[in-house]
């Protein structure tokens, strides 16, 4: 079994400012008591349970960053209409890189369970010019 680099107090905490929207970078470099970032990936690779939890964390972590993107939309813009472009443009390039984070670490659901997302079912039928049919299910 490998060496524990990260207790269970710290990988807890650590998850916890994860899914609260803070950076694991930023948790552990502002914090005195708590190992490198590093460490705590090289933890997460080794050992099944700080994965299921890292996993879980960056899982809520999405749904924080969703509130975020509603929050970033719905803010008043500056009055100043050179201004305010530049800030709906900046907000755009922020909500779409929070977005595509979204969709990659989250691409299960909330629950992070593949069947709760549901496969599409059905057929698709494509007809060639030459009355050549094919069905694909």
């Amino acid at each position: 079994m490998a060496r524990l680099r990260v207790n269970k107090t710290q990988m807890t905490e650590i998850c916890e400012s994860i899914a609260e929207g803070i950076s694991l970078t930023r948790i552990c470099n502002q914090s005195k008591h708590l190992p490198s970032w590093r460490t705590v990936l090289r933890h997460v690779q080794e050992n099944e349970e700080a994965y299921g939890l890292y996993r879980q964390a960056r899982v809520l972590q999405c749904e924080v960053m969703r509130d975020q993107i509603i929050d970033l939309v719905e803010a008043p813009l500056p009055n100043d209409p050179k201004l305010a472009m530049a800030e709906v443009q900046r907000r755009r390039l922020e909500a779409d890189h929070k977005d595509k984070h979204i969709r990659q670490m989250q691409s299960s659901g909330l629950r992070d369970k593949p069947e709760d997302k549901g496969a599409a079912q059905g057929q698709i039928t494509l007809s060639w010019q030459n009355g050549t049919v094919e069905t694909v299910t």
